[in-house]
């Protein structure tokens, strides 16, 4: 029962991840659980059989865990909301006072996460998070610090796209409810870390020692000094879980005291002396200690609670001479972490972990069946085999990427980490507590350690190097199609008790968003990407693709074409033919870099190159042709002014799509008569996002769009679109439609008419993405 209880309460918890409404409460599910349950107690006590005690109590199980997970996942997710929304705060400045849990830095600005929040003097729940930017910092802060900031804060919402990384979804799984960023450089220090964790990682960071980062991970779980290289490095070859302190770290500290316990036991018995019974209980209790001493120096991270409470399980389990099944015990862990932090169920986390913990206890399962113990080597060697290959479809399903040299890379990189490195760098954390800083024996060790570790990176980047783009490759298909590969594997699997739940458990964890895949016809499609402030627009027809703008690009190294269009046009089958840039401002052209690396052959059409009045291309049996500028002008036009304006029709249907033109390029346009009347168009992207200085009343009158789109940031420190400009297509007919609010928004053109998608409003985004459309 036990087992059937964490089966249905885990699943009822996990289906939130795919929720298209979050329901306004968990009382429905209450009541319907005390009427199901009310109706089972009155047919059995009408039936009056044996036989039907069994299926009822079962019933009975599931219902009331199914209902308990039910309820968590709705109240949780309306707190989330409730506090996401709290507040008239939103672009005003406040005042904020918080612990920093988490930071990153960046060629501009710095990344803090705060909790222990205060904002004006009104103190937050502990569990809600704030994200704020610090731009061109002039002081640098890190975890454990306390810190005070003039900011301005808004509801944590991100970008929505049907394809790409999820930022919303993140955002709940991290509890962040809200985002902004520092007011010029009012920021201070009011209350410095003085744990012994921040006075230990002082001690480290003093020595000065190679390899720092890497160390720093390992033993504080501090992974923020990371580089955007040293993150796809650890992507490309499958070793970014050796440091994220997790159960393997827990597991070879437990390992290296029971190993000094048993040699402990095995001379004593030699020396024919009795230890007590009392010294098993002590040694249980010396590794839950020594455990959770090491998962608080990682400042109790998810991954590591987690190893920790399936820790403490097993050592509960063995104390009181328990015996659990394997699977029961994976699904208890799996129910315990998730009440720890229901969160975590929206992350990737949790069911990498949980995972891992499955195909190892299978895995002892089905050698011990084997009969196989004696020849430990091989199944070391096998369990990483497995282990690799077994996680490939779940990464991939979660991730979105696979490693192909993961498998070999591990098998060769995990024993050395776990018994050289892993065990050198916790001896060099001991001398660092018992011996002063610059004790020789603790500086030898840790420079040892340095050292290895550096070495071992620069192999794995020979590697990652020699192996090329083949190190590891995007995983562009359905998640649901990865589940089902995971699903095949566990049917294959050798029969278990429990399979069938487990199995359940797995499709829900592994379920992912749906995207609607057009077919190929005539019909032709829009696609304006959610890019925030900027452009980013797809047109589709025949397999066949041309992009207008590429959306943004930033310090970090992060763009919109990388992480959002191009693996769009991958999932979708879609090739890239041309590009268009209608000027050279970031929130345009960010991505361009990006697509002439990834894209060498293909034609970029530009202000500077071939886009001007008079120029016409046909492609999939569409019209398109450039407005403006005119060729060889002598006046001197602002960038926008001299944005590529382009047209582009079928003969009955057409889109505008005119850059960030203002009204003085606007007049220019309807002053040449064979160009204005090239300038009525159904549907049209508005003029610099909606600039007051667009959009003038005579060119909105000359276009009479059906449909005009606003491609803007949510609450844009601009203030775009302005109201007045809405109102004036609003006058001529036009449905206004807000990318910012609509997310990703499609236009289907066909024979019979104009449809519209937004993927915000539609039934294949989350509860979390919604948060924020119009009624």
């Amino acid at each position: 029962m036990l087992t059937t209880a964490a089966t249905a309460f885990s699943g009822a918890v996990i289906s939130g991840r795919w929720w298209s409404e979050l329901p306004h409460s968990g009382l429905p599910f209450v009541l319907a659980f005390i009427s199901l349950s009310t109706t089972a107690l009155l047919i059995a006590g009408y039936c009056n059989a044996k036989r039907w005690q069994k299926p009822l109590r079962f019933a009975w199980v599931v219902l009331a865990a199914a209902t308990a997970g039910l309820f968590v996942a709705t109240s949780v997710g309306q707190s989330y909301l409730k506090w996401q929304q709290l507040g008239g705060e939103i672009q005003q400045d406040v005042i904020i006072e918080g612990r920093v849990v988490g930071y990153q830095r960046f060629a501009d600005y710095d990344r803090l996460i705060l909790t222990d929040n205060i904002v004006d003097q009104h103190v937050w729940e502990k569990q809600w998070v704030i994200q704020l930017h610090y731009y061109r910092p002039q002081a640098t802060f890190t975890t454990g610090q306390h810190i005070r900031a003039a900011a301005r804060i808004k509801p944590a919402r991100a970008i929505a796209n049907p394809t790409g990384f999820d930022m919303q979804r993140w955002y709940v799984s991290q509890r962040i409810v809200k985002t902004g960023y520092v007011r010029g450089h009012r920021i201070a220090l009011i209350e410095p870390d003085t744990s012994t964790r921040n006075r230990l990682k002082s001690r480290l960071t003093s020595l000065q020692l190679p390899g720092e980062k890497w160390l720093l991970a390992l033993l504080f779980g501090e992974r923020q000094e990371f580089t955007k290289s040293d993150w796809q490095l650890l992507q490309q070859t499958g070793t970014a879980h050796l440091f994220a302190i997790s159960g393997l770290h827990l597991m070879i500290v437990a390992g290296a005291i029971l190993f000094v316990f048993r040699s402990f036991i095995a001379a004593s018995a030699w020396l024919t002396f009795s230890l007590p019974k009392s010294l098993y209980l002590t040694a249980f209790i010396l590794v839950l200690a020594t455990c959770g001493f090491y998962a608080y120096l990682a400042d109790w991270q998810t991954a590591v609670l987690r190893a920790y409470c399936a820790l403490l399980i097993i050592a509960v389990l063995h104390l009181l001479k328990l015996r659990l099944s394997r699977l029961t015990l994976v699904l208890s862990t799996l129910s315990v972490s998730i009440l720890l932090d229901p969160m975590a169920v929206y992350g990737t986390a949790l069911y990498l972990s949980v995972g891992a913990v499955a195909i190892i206890i299978w895995f002892h399962w089905w050698w011990e069946k084997s009969s196989r113990g004696a020849h430990w080597i091989r199944g070391v060697v096998l369990l990483q085999v497995m282990l690799s290959v077994l996680m490939a479809p779940l990464v991939g399903a979660l991730l979105g990427q696979v490693s192909l040299i993961s498998p070999l890379i591990n098998l060769l990189i995990v024993p050395a980490m776990s018994l050289l490195v892993i065990p050198l760098c916790l001896l060099g954390l001991l001398m660092l507590i018992v011996l002063p800083v610059d004790h020789l024996i603790t500086s030898w060790v840790l420079y040892g350690c340095g050292k290895v570790l550096e070495w071992l990176m620069q192999q794995l980047d020979l590697v990652a190097s020699f192996v090329g783009d083949y190190a590891a490759f995007p995983v562009f298909i359905s998640t649901w199609l990865m589940a089902s590969v995971i699903a095949l594997l566990l049917i294959l699997a050798p029969p278990f008790k429990g399979r069938l739940l487990l199995l359940i458990v797995t499709l829900l964890a592994c379920s992912g968003g749906y995207l609607p895949v057009a077919r190929k016809t005539e019909d032709w499609h829009v696609h304006v990407f959610d890019v925030g402030q900027g452009n980013a627009t797809l047109i589709s027809r025949n397999s066949k693709a041309i992009l207008f703008d590429t959306g943004a690009s930033f310090a970090s190294g992060f763009n919109f074409v990388e992480t959002v269009i191009h693996p769009f046009l991958q999932i979708r089958g879609l090739q890239l033919q041309r590009v268009f840039i209608s000027h050279f401002d970031n929130d345009h052209a960010g991505g361009l870099d990006f697509i002439r690396k990834t894209y060498p052959e293909l034609a970029v059409v530009t202000p500077k190159d071939n886009c001007h009045a008079g120029g016409k291309w046909q492609w999939q049996g569409l019209n398109m042709q450039a407005l403006w500028p005119l060729p060889d002008s002598k006046e001197g036009w602002s960038d926008n002014d001299g944005s590529c304006v382009i047209k582009i029709s079928d003969g009955r249907f057409s889109m505008l799509l005119p850059g960030d033109i203002e009204q003085k390029a606007e007049l220019a346009l309807l002053s040449l008569p064979e160009v204005s009347q090239e300038l009525t168009s159904n549907i049209v992207l508005a003029p610099h996002h909606g600039s007051k200085t667009s959009s003038s009343i005579a060119f909105i009158e000359q276009v009479k769009p059906q449909f005009v789109v606003f491609s803007q940031g949510w609450l844009n420190r601009w203030g775009f679109p302005h109201q007045q400009v809405v109102e004036r297509y609003r006058n001529v007919g036009s449905q206004a439609l807000f990318v910012s609010e609509s997310g990703h928004l499609r236009f289907d053109i066909t024979g019979n008419g104009i449809s519209t998608y937004a993927y915000r409003e539609s039934q294949h985004s989350r509860w979390y993405h919604k948060t924020f459309v119009k009624q």
